[in-house]
């Protein structure tokens, strides 16, 4: 086989496969466009036809934010009842260059937070996940040497968060990620406004 039999056999195989590949990430987004609508439409927030975060300006705000929960710091997860609404206040708010990296999927867990930025119509603009700063895990031996680990929810921390400079931004909403045992619910945790 010739070098340019090798080159034409690998071009024809790349083009037989790019349309499978693409059709596979547009159906993809599809499915995670229908999972958000249906996540974030149980907190009354509209999830746009198009992906919120398609366009979005070469420019992203950083905002240091001081989060300090009323309740004390447990091993648990407080109930809806014991839950008081935690203070949340800007500490640094930083204009930055650049793009933000996208969130290749919508998998949701406990120990993660799932961040919403809302227009003051209630509708979706961007969306993140990201590690729940409250969570700190420890590890400890047990009495047969064997290693267990436990969550503890602690009640005053700092927290970075980076989105868009979007300007139809108007708050963003932080959500805990609840196992409902078929799927995840989001029980809003707090609210910062952006303006």
């Amino acid at each position: 086989m010739t070098t340019s039999t090798f080159f034409l056999r690998l071009l024809l195989a790349f083009l037989l496969l790019c349309p499978l590949t693409l059709g596979q990430d547009q159906r993809r987004q599809i499915a995670q466009r229908e999972q958000l609508r249906k996540l974030m439409s149980r907190v009354d927030v509209d999830v746009p036809e198009t992906d919120a975060r398609a366009n979005q300006p070469q420019t992203y705000r950083e905002l240091k934010i001081r989060w300090a929960d009323p309740t004390k710091s447990t091993t648990e997860l407080k109930t809806e009842a014991q839950t008081q609404i935690p203070r949340a206040s800007i500490v640094e708010d930083k204009k930055r260059s650049g793009a933000l990296p996208r969130q290749r999927s919508l998998e949701l867990a406990p120990t993660l937070m799932f961040v919403a930025a809302v227009d003051a119509a209630n509708k979706l603009r961007w969306w993140s996940i990201m590690p729940d700063p409250r969570v700190v895990r420890a590890e400890s031996q047990t009495a047969t040497g064997e290693l267990r680990s436990q969550d503890y929810y602690v009640s005053d921390v700092t927290l970075v968060v980076a989105f868009p400079d979007d300007p139809g931004i108007s708050t963003l909403r932080f959500y805990h990620p609840v196992w409902n045992g078929a799927d995840f619910d989001l029980k809003l945790l707090t609210v910062v406004s952006t303006r």
